[in-house]
């Protein structure tokens, strides 16, 4: 965890950088993130099982790739090169909301500001590195992380606007 994530206010203004530790440590460091959130044609949201090696969340279900923004990238450059690394594909990305939350796991957490991105796809080619299951569902439920929680509720409420949410 050596990378460096670009930090930022509550209006997403840089502030500099920090790494991935600094960033999730204790209450965390506000930091740029994301979430692609890929459905097939009959409209079903494909979530990855994250690995059981992760530090956060391990082993509960995500959106289909998430990540973090860091030094030199954009919100999309960095969607479409995790999208790429963790499930193998390029789907064309859309911009569909922004959501700036905060959620522990144990003693440590996120906090970020997160551009939530949809796509299409029928399959995947997933690294079991990152991800350690996957399947499309119409309804996702159980053990979901929240990032995840907050942008389901948000497309189900047909909100775009940036929220301030915490878990």
């Amino acid at each position: 965890m050596g990378d460096f994530l670009i930090r930022v206010d509550d209006r997403d203004r840089v502030l500099g950088r920090a790494t991935k530790r600094a960033c999730h440590t204790g209450r965390g460091l506000r930091h740029r993130a994301f979430l692609v959130m890929i459905y097939n044609r009959a409209g079903e949201l494909l979530l990855a099982r994250r690995s059981p090696d992760k530090w956060l969340w391990p082993g509960w279900w995500d959106g289909t790739v998430a990540g973090h923004v860091e030094v030199g990238e954009t919100y999309a450059s960095a969607a479409r090169r995790r999208v790429l690394e963790e499930a193998g594909i390029r789907p064309r990305l859309r911009r569909a909301d922004t959501i700036l939350y905060t959620a522990r796991y144990k003693k440590d957490g996120e906090n970020e500001i997160c551009a939530i991105f949809t796509a299409t796809a029928e399959s995947i080619r997933p690294d079991p590195r990152e991800i350690d299951a996957w399947k499309f569902v119409r309804a996702p439920k159980g053990r979901l992380v929240p990032w995840l929680k907050i942008a389901l509720r948000r497309k189900s409420a047909g909100r775009k606007s940036p929220p301030r949410a915490s878990t």
